[in-house]
């Protein structure tokens, strides 16, 4: 039986970073086709103003999930 180490290596961060910036995204692309394309807010469709603010909700939305996951299985 071979036994691994549990410490996070740099390629374990590497490829977390790498899924928390591609969950961002795509939540930020869910927001912003809401956003624009539903609501209208007083916001132009091609605004750079819309498309950040829904990468920044985006990016919230997404790090609290990993947050909120690594509280309920390390955290508690």
């Amino acid at each position: 039986m071979s036994t691994q180490p549990s410490d996070p290596s740099g390629f374990m961060i590497g490829i977390l970073v790498l899924f928390f910036l591609m969950i961002s995204y795509c939540v930020g692309v869910m927001v912003h086709s809401a956003l624009m394309y539903e609501d209208k807010n007083n916001i132009g469709k091609d605004s750079r103003s819309g498309w950040i603010l829904s990468m920044v909700v985006g990016t919230g939305i997404t790090g609290w999930m990993f947050y909120y996951g690594y509280y309920m299985n390390f955290l508690r």
